[in-house]
């Protein structure tokens, strides 16, 4: 995909919204100096654009119960194309699975999984992971303290 040129105007809108995707249209314009219209208007074209992909909701998964989490690294016993795909089409279908990340190196897939606690945890990498289509090996490491952990992407000056 070719980047789309951003002006400084688009570039504050985008910075704003950031912050605050729920920020309303009038709070949106008055921050930006501008007129509710315009700004409108300039947030459509960057959403049509695909530079604003979507807007969405953070839950704290410790509030929910999910008191584990956890990067595991999948090793798939083949790489024929049909293989890959089986795998990378099972693992959407897992709830616990938040990310999935296909890496260059030692290990094929990196996964960003959550579960309430560790017997948990065992029993979902035993039962699951290692059950889904192609896997060859899984190696975890648990998260002990998050240290940074953003979706905001560095904007151009």
């Amino acid at each position: 995909m070719k980047p789309v040129p951003l002006s400084p105007a688009d570039i504050q809108i985008l910075t704003h919204l950031q912050s605050d995707p729920r920020m309303s249209m009038a709070a949106l314009a008055e921050a930006t100096h501008s007129s509710q219209s315009p700004c409108w208007r300039r947030v459509k074209r960057l959403e049509e654009s695909g530079v604003i992909s979507g807007y969405s909701l953070e839950l704290d998964r410790k509030a929910l119960g999910l008191g584990i989490d956890a990067f595991v690294y999948v090793k798939i016993s083949s790489h024929r194309e049909q293989d890959a795909v089986e795998f990378e089409n099972a693992v959407k279908t897992v709830d616990q699975v938040l990310s999935c990340f296909i890496l260059s190196g030692i290990e094929d897939y990196l996964l960003r999984v959550v579960a309430t606690d560790l017997d948990s945890f065992a029993m979902f990498s035993r039962k699951r992971l290692a059950t889904l289509p192609h896997v060859r090996e899984v190696r975890s490491a648990f998260v002990m303290h998050t240290i940074k952990d953003s979706h905001q992407l560095p904007l151009p000056d």
